[in-house]
């Protein structure tokens, strides 16, 4: 993860804390205090009014200066011994996200576009010897939303609206969203409309560009002639329009394809 070196200041990496030293940031209101001691790593954590998807702020804080003001919630996670290391990781969230574009969107018959939606991400902490994060929790924590044909049939996902942005250039970075891009192939004789689109997040790695701005693999759906499922998949890799990149966390679940199929069954609204 060393290796990269990024174009502009980015809020996830290493941070190396001798005992008794703490870091404190402010990432889009939610006001972070991470403190190390001999036996414990402990998070304070609060969230502010300025807390919106439409905030993408953040700036390092005085060290200690939450903890000072005795506001928010204290996570203790104690240890036989902790170590100085410890990576702060944008991770993407632990369930699907309905992604509903501003204007509505159409495909004609015999048209292909790759279109670019960005998805909210979670920060996660992470310890040498610790196979899962201590802290791992949205920025701005998104609304919830169910997703499917009726009560009975579909799942309980989170909401995000997206312009649904055609060039990239036009999709400002936003170091709290990672950018997912949506190849749409419409082999069928009438116009596909795209309303609200399932993102399968918890099958998605997070990677992060040269750039400072954070992507995941590529979505492929291709509607054939005729009546025949969608035909949808994840790429493997990353857009070259990313340029360099690197891997910064894995998928949540792997792409095993039972789980991926009941995903992609229920894909479009």
């Amino acid at each position: 993860m060393g290796a990269m070196q990024y174009r502009q200041p980015v809020w996830w990496g290493c941070l190396d804390l001798q005992p008794g030293a703490s870091r404190s940031r402010d990432m889009a209101g939610l006001r972070l205090e991470i403190s190390r001691q001999p036996q414990e790593w402990q998070f304070r954590l609060e969230r502010t009014a300025a807390q919106s998807e439409d905030n993408h702020v953040w700036q390092e804080l005085a060290a200690g200066s939450i903890a000072e003001t005795g506001a928010g919630e204290l996570q203790r996670h104690v240890f036989r011994q902790t170590t100085a290391a410890l990576r702060l990781l944008p991770r993407l969230a632990d369930r699907s996200v309905v992604v509903r574009p501003v204007s509505p969107l159409f495909v004609p018959a015999g048209q292909e576009i790759t279109f670019y939606v960005s998805t909210p991400v979670w920060v996660s902490a992470w310890v040498e010897q610790v196979a899962t994060p201590l802290l791992d929790l949205p920025v701005v924590v998104p609304r919830d939303t169910w997703f499917g044909p009726g009560p009975s049939r579909g799942e309980l996902c989170y909401a995000t609206q997206v312009m649904g942005r055609t060039d990239l250039g036009q999709l400002l970075p936003r170091p709290f969203r990672a950018v997912t891009p949506v190849h749409v192939t419409n082999q069928g004789s009438t116009a596909m409309p795209i309303d609200r689109i399932n993102i399968p997040a918890p099958f998605l790695p997070v990677y992060g560009a040269e750039s400072g701005r954070l992507w995941t693999p590529a979505l492929a759906i291709a509607r054939h002639a005729g009546s025949q499922p969608l035909h949808i998949h994840i790429e493997p890799g990353i857009s070259t329009l990313a340029g360099h990149v690197e891997l910064l966390t894995p998928a949540r679940r792997g792409a095993d394809e039972h789980a991926l199929i009941r995903v992609f069954d229920n894909f479009f609204d």
